[in-house]
């Protein structure tokens, strides 16, 4: 068997790498910056190069540190992987779930009941944010993120694809005579890629000049304040299907156009390999997947 370096070495190497700041990751390691240099040159002794151009206030990696930094990140996420997958749930009856605001709140939290109801002794914890957090420093056990599906050292499992539809509260629908009226009409705007990808094609579709018209409202990252201006009948709005499905179906919000654009993105359900063995995870998954299943697309 060939030798390996000292397992700290690597394991503070790989927090450096991972930073570029030997004091960021003493204070993560909770060790002195003087542990996070000497190990280094621990691991660069040992292997015969450098890992690290040193400078007055910054590292950076050289060419060999950005070949090995791969390499032991993953090694370790592997050790902490094959750890749990033999070690007892300390937690058994709790379990935390991260999910994008909109989701949350619009989706996530007036459903929970139902999951409760069926494991009355789960103690469930929601971090609603569209941070991706870490799994271990933030003791999640499984997350709802909606992207492309690729999370370096994480499984993902597809929940569902979206759709985007151009909506308004009833009241206004008249107003919109014609796809043209837009450009003089208040419309609600989140700056998210997608929806921003969706817009520029709804103009170009119909021939009208992409960034122009009035905007009453925008945001950065939002959905769940565009839906509420929506609903109050501020103006018009492209919003994902899954947060508003039902109020489309009970009348409260209404298609324009019959104009729909399929999301960028979807929703998956994501967390480190083991996680998906935990008895806890198993239940989650089995009940959203049941759940993502009864979202309705409009006629």
């Amino acid at each position: 068997m060939r030798k390996l370096p000292p397992l700290n070495a690597l394991r503070y190497f790989s927090v450096a790498a991972q930073t570029l700041s030997f004091k960021e990751a003493a204070d993560q390691l909770f060790v002195t910056q003087a542990a996070i240099s000497q190990h280094i040159k621990t691991l660069e002794a040992f292997l015969g190069c450098p890992l690290f151009i040193r400078g007055h206030r910054s590292v950076s990696l050289t060419p060999a540190g950005q070949r090995l930094a791969p390499y032991v990140a993953s090694g370790f996420t592997s050790f902490l992987n094959g750890v749990d997958s033999v070690a007892a749930d300390e937690q058994p009856n709790s379990l935390t779930i991260t999910a994008t605001e909109s989701l949350s709140i619009r989706w996530l939290v007036p459903r929970l009941s139902k999951f409760q109801a069926l494991h009355p002794n789960m103690n469930v914890k929601i971090q609603p944010t569209n941070t991706l957090l870490d799994f271990e420093a933030n003791d999640i056990d499984v997350a709802i993120r909606f992207g492309k599906g690729t999370y370096p050292n994480l499984e993902s499992q597809k929940l569902l694809e979206d759709t985007l539809y151009l909506v308004c509260h009833p009241s206004l629908k008249e107003k919109a005579l014609s796809p043209k009226h837009l450009l003089n009409l208040p419309t609600l705007k989140e700056k998210s890629s997608d929806i921003m990808v969706a817009w520029n094609k709804f103009y170009e579709l119909h021939g009208l000049p992409i960034g122009q018209g009035l905007t009453s409202l925008q945001v950065d990252d939002s959905s769940v304040t565009i839906i509420e201006a929506a609903l109050a009948g501020q103006g018009f709005a492209m919003i994902r299907n899954s947060l508003i499905y039902e109020q489309l179906e009970k009348g409260q919000l209404v298609r324009l156009f019959d104009f729909s654009f399929p999301c960028q993105y979807a929703y998956y359900l994501v967390a480190p390999p083991s996680h998906f063995s935990r008895l806890k995870v198993q239940k989650f998954t089995r009940w959203v997947v049941e759940q993502f299943g009864q979202i309705t697309n409009p006629n």
